[in-house]
């Protein structure tokens, strides 16, 4: 596979106008500047995600700028010199305002379509009303967990793994926008 990257025009280091150069395997941007040694190696960017139980339920979060019938598990970048157990434990508290504990690891996962690799864990929310961050979401819902039905793709694969440790095999909903 030969991907390109257009993350930059120019090095972060010296300046360079950047050029595309076959590099191991693959063509990548790299510093001409023989002084220079950057490579733009596009690495994948590390997310966690929640699966948020409350109960007897799994909240569903929309973000902003979603098709209205588009939820989600939490999920959130990992900031440096965070673990991800403490990463997923701060979404879960910015996103939905409530503390949890960070269960069990339920996978990892690629997600090539935003270059990121996800790490999921289930997580037990702690009593208390959720209050949402309105810089990032519009809207919540509840499903109970025998109800839930995974997604094909990303955080949808997680759900998925992690209802089949329930016994628990659910028809994944399809990628499509419902008819108008």
């Amino acid at each position: 596979m030969v991907y390109f990257s257009d993350r930059y025009k120019t090095c972060p280091l010296c300046g360079t106008a950047l050029t595309k150069t076959h590099i191991v395997d693959s063509h990548r941007n790299a510093c001409p500047n023989p002084d220079c040694d950057f490579v733009d190696w596009n690495n994948p960017t590390p997310v966690v995600a929640a699966i948020p139980q409350q109960e007897d339920d799994v909240v569903l979060v929309q973000g902003i700028g979603w098709p209205e019938h588009w939820f989600s598990i939490v999920t959130g970048f990992l900031e440096r010199n965070e673990t991800p157990q403490e990463g997923v434990r701060r979404e879960v508290k910015e996103e939905l305002g409530l503390g949890c504990q960070a269960t069990n690891l339920v996978g990892v996962y690629s997600f090539f379509q935003m270059n990121q690799v996800i790490i999921a864990y289930h997580v037990l929310l702690e009593e208390g009303e959720i209050t949402l961050d309105p810089a990032e979401l519009v809207d919540h819902k509840t499903i109970s967990i025998d109800k839930l039905r995974p997604w094909p793709s990303g955080t949808g694969e997680a759900v998925r793994d992690w209802l089949k440790t329930k016994g628990i095999e659910n028809e994944p909903i399809p990628f499509s926008r419902p008819k108008k």
